[in-house]
Formats: C-alpha cells, sequence, structure tokens
C-alpha cells in the first residue's frame, strides 16, 4: 500500500508541477483590445478614413435607403468639377425656368426669367439646401434635368456606388432615388477632393443671395456640427419622412480626416449626437500616417535605348495607411522597382510597387508609375551618343 500510495503522490506532483509550467512558464502573447464600437441609433450608419477609405464603423452600412438633400453632394460636385474643367465659371449668369420655379421644399423662391450667379447659386445649394437652385444648376450644366440626372448617374457607377441611383438633383421623395451609407461615403471621399467644394460646405450662413425685394436672404447652414465640432467643414444634412434625418459630415484633425454617415435618425438631435459620438471614437482610436510624404521625389529608373537615361517615378495615389493609436510598431518601407527599362516608356505606365508593413503584415501596396514618357532613340542616334561620350 505504502509503495501505491508513493507512486500516486509522485504522479501528482508531477501533474501538478506540468500545469503550472504550462501557466506561468509560457504565457501566451497579448493582444491589443479592439476598441468597444459607439453607441449609434440611426438604423444606418458608417464611419470612414477619407484618405484611405479604410472602414472604421459599420452599421447596415448597404442598406438602401431614401437620402433625402445629401443628394445636393453630388449636385455640387458635378457643378465644381465643371468649373475645375473650365466649362464654366462661378461668375456666370444662371437663368431660372419654370421647372426650378414650381420646385418645392426649401429653397431661395427664384422667379421665372430672373438669373444667379453659379456662385450664388452654389451657396444656396450648400448653405440653404435650396431645391429650386438645384434645378437651375442642373438645367444649366446639362441642358435639362433630365439630362443632369443621367450625368448624375453616370458619375455614381464611375465612382462605383452601386446601390445608388439618383432622380432628381436635390432629393425630394421619388422612385428610384436611394443610395446607402457606404455609397454616401464613397461621394464624400470624392466630394472632399473636389476643389472648392469645402468653401461651400464650410460656411455658417450667407446674406449675399438677394429676396426680390431690395434686400437679402439670411441663409443659416443646418450642419450643427460646423459650429459644435472643431475641424468639421462639412458636408450636408437631409430631411424628409421618407429618409428620415439624414447627415453626411467630415471633420479633420491633423493628417486625419474622417466622414461620418448617419441615416433615418428620428430626430435632428439624434442624428448630430451619432456622427459626434462616430467621430469622437474614431479620432480617439485611429490616425492617417504617411509613410512617404507626398511630392517626396523616389529614385529613377535606368532606361535603356531612351532619348533619357532614367525616367522619374511616383505612387499612383498618396501613400497613406490608418493606424490603430495603441500600435506603436514603426512603419516599413520597401520600394520594389526593375533595375531598368528599355524606351518607349509612356508616362503613367506601371513600372513596380511600394510596399508599406508593421510588424511584417502588409497594409498596404501602392503602384509606382513613371511620371513622365521617354521616347525611344534610332541606333544611329545612339552610335553618335556613344561617340560624342568616347571624344568628350
Amino acid at each position: 500500500m505504502r509503495g501505491k500510495r508513493a507512486r500516486a503522490a509522485a504522479i501528482w506532483a508531477y501533474l501538478c508541477g506540468a500545469m503550472l509550467v504550462g501557466s506561468f512558464a509560457f504565457p501566451s502573447p497579448a493582444r491589443a483590445e479592439e476598441p468597444v464600437p459607439p453607441a449609434v441609433t440611426a438604423p444606418s450608419a458608417i464611419l470612414v478614413d477619407a484618405t484611405t477609405g479604410r472602414v472604421l464603423f459599420q452599421k447596415n452600412a448597404h442598406e438602401k435607403r431614401a437620402m433625402a438633400s445629401v443628394t445636393k453632394l453630388m449636385t455640387l460636385m458635378l457643378a465644381l468639377k465643371a468649373v475645375a474643367r473650365g466649362q464654366v465659371r462661378v461668375s456666370d449668369w444662371v437663368p431660372v425656368s419654370m421647372e426650378a420655379y414650381r420646385t418645392q421644399g426649401s429653397q431661395i423662391w427664384l422667379e421665372p426669367g430672373e438669373h444667379l450667379s453659379l456662385n450664388q447659386m452654389l451657396t444656396a445649394i450648400a448653405v440653404g439646401s435650396a431645391n429650386d437652385a438645384s434645378v437651375a444648376v442642373g438645367e444649366f450644366l446639362a441642358g435639362s434635368t433630365a439630362a443632369f440626372v443621367a450625368r448624375m448617374n453616370r458619375e455614381a457607377v464611375a465612382l462605383g456606388l452601386r446601390d445608388t441611383h439618383f432622380a432628381n438633383p436635390h432629393g425630394l421623395p421619388a422612385l428610384q432615388h436611394y443610395s446607402t451609407a457606404s455609397d454616401l461615403a464613397g461621394l464624400a471621399m470624392a466630394a472632399v477632393r473636389t476643389p472648392r467644394l469645402l468653401g461651400y460646405t464650410s460656411r455658417l450662413e450667407d446674406r449675399t443671395i438677394r429676396n426680390g425685394k431690395g434686400g437679402s436672404l439670411w441663409l443659416l447652414n443646418q450642419n450643427r456640427l460646423l459650429r459644435t465640432y472643431a475641424g468639421t467643414d462639412g458636408l450636408k444634412t437631409g430631411y424628409t419622412r421618407a429618409a428620415g434625418f439624414c447627415l453626411v459630415a467630415t471633420t479633420r484633425r491633423g493628417d486625419t480626416r474622417l466622414i461620418a454617415v448617419v441615416l433615418g435618425d428620428a430626430t435632428s438631435k439624434a442624428r448630430f449626437d451619432d456622427a459626434t459620438s462616430l467621430l469622437n471614437w474614431g479620432f480617439a482610436h485611429f490616425r492617417t500616417a504617411f509613410p512617404v510624404a507626398p511630392g517626396k521625389p523616389l529614385s529613377p529608373v535606368p532606361v535603356r535605348h531612351g532619348e533619357l537615361p532614367r525616367v522619374p517615378v511616383r505612387p499612383v495615389r498618396p501613400v497613406a495607411v490608418t493606424l490603430r493609436r495603441d500600435r506603436t510598431e514603426p512603419l516599413t518601407t520597401e520600394i520594389r522597382l526593375p533595375a531598368s527599362v528599355t524606351a518607349p516608356v509612356q508616362r503613367g505606365q506601371v513600372l513596380g510597387e511600394l510596399v508599406v508593413r508593421q510588424s511584417g503584415h502588409v497594409l498596404v501596396r501602392v503602384p509606382l508609375e513613371a511620371s513622365r514618357s521617354v521616347r525611344s532613340v534610332a541606333f544611329t542616334g545612339l552610335v553618335w551618343r556613344y561617340f560624342l561620350r568616347l571624344v568628350g
């Protein structure tokens, strides 16, 4: 019996020792905790990094919904793209048609036959959410509202907004007029890159537009975050009974710009509370980093049989990544380019890629393209060039 008890005690001691070794000798590596997502009352919402496009939070973000006056983001963007291309000027006079005059909802009470400058019309759209001005601008740019709406839908396809369809330029309820929080975030990303657009959407108020009685209208921007949330410079509010209270907001702090979209809130206060919660959470836990400074020259690639000995290269887009603020591991960049290329080389031709890693994990790959063209030279030209080098 004593022998059995001794063996049992030895086995028990061994097992206890093994459990202790397993528990304390080889602890599992600590993992960074995921940030607790914010509470959002809106039925559909999303938060994205406007520079990288990374989705930080989403709730029913692909659900098709009415979008109300958020529609006007597309109207503003198309108009200012036309200005940037030199097709129109903000000083051009925009006529008012009977269709614009008869448009219901929020308006600046345009009269048929009068003219306002495109600048005034865009101000009325961005600050006063004027439906009549939206129709007038659409007719001015495309010849008719129907033609402008077709242009809006073509632009939506070009931007990859697969669950969006426009039926008018202002957002009043209509069949086949819908979008999603995800698509509207994509539209907002394009909007913030459009020249001059933020200059309109960041205005708190405007008193420059006449009221037809010798005075001027006082337009007050309904985006309350412009006054209450530092760094906010857009973008658009919206409300109809079908859509509920909607908001597409963008805020920049340092190098980080975030876009928050909330659709279908029950009250105006709720949409701003939701957007504030999303933005607070986003800035608290994430930041945008630029491993390669925008505009920084990269090493050129040697060119064989070209009129130039080397071709400069550049990233096809800004090299940016979204990082967790609690992750402090350094970033590493790797530039992959060929030892040389043979002429001709076309501007925009992809020659390699830039890879950004953190702790060995690839965060982003950005193609590298030729920033100019390099023509090839004839054989006789090569011989003459080499001869000049020899005699020189």
